[in-house]
């Protein structure tokens, strides 16, 4: 498509596009979530620690909590507002960054589990505008990093540098989401003929 038809092509109502964003990207963030949920699983019942599978579930079970109660929703086409998909991202935010600190396999930069964070800043991105997809990004990565450096570097500057990479993927899946949610918007302001 030619790039001046974006610029002379008829401009659809704001609010109405971000309606739109944050109706059909609940999608996205809820199937993310579904995405961690069920990885997290897999991998408490792979670690076969019996003793510990009852702690290491709470968080899996609030985080199916929530998703069950969105994805009901979304179902019931009476999708949440944006505040409620906001503090739902959020408390995904925080649930993760406890699992990273405390679930098994070494706690901050030790641990595994910092790959569930990257579908849920990519998810968030696709949904929301480039400023809120900015700023949850770099609160995910703040988050992760406090997280670090609170369960200490044992290995000193290489550990440094692996906490570094994985800020720069981390605030890539934002980046990313966001370059997505702006070819799109783009698609989607050019009207059919």
């Amino acid at each position: 498509m030619n790039p001046t038809a974006y610029a002379s092509a008829p401009v659809r109502e704001t609010a109405a596009e971000a309606a739109e964003d944050l109706f059909f990207g609940q999608v996205a963030i809820i199937y993310a979530r579904w995405a961690v949920i069920v990885a997290g699983i897999v991998m408490i019942l792979a670690a076969g620690n019996a003793g510990q599978l009852t702690i290491e579930l709470v968080p899996i079970v609030l985080l199916m909590a929530v998703n069950f109660f969105l994805h009901g929703r979304h179902f019931m086409e009476r999708p949440a507002n944006r505040l409620l998909v906001l503090l739902a991202s959020l408390l995904d935010l925080a649930v993760l960054s406890a699992i990273v600190l405390t679930w098994p396999g070494g706690p901050g930069l030790g641990s595994p589990y910092f790959v569930f964070l990257y579908p849920v800043v990519f998810a968030f991105a696709l949904v929301f505008p480039p400023a809120y997809a900015a700023a949850f990004g770099l609160l995910a990565a703040v988050a992760y990093a406090s997280v670090s450096l609170f369960a200490g570097l044992q290995h000193g500057p290489s550990d440094l540098k692996s906490l570094v990479m994985r800020l720069v993927t981390l605030s890539a899946m934002a980046a990313l989401g966001t370059f997505y949610w702006r070819q799109q918007r783009a698609r989607r302001r050019v009207l059919p003929a």
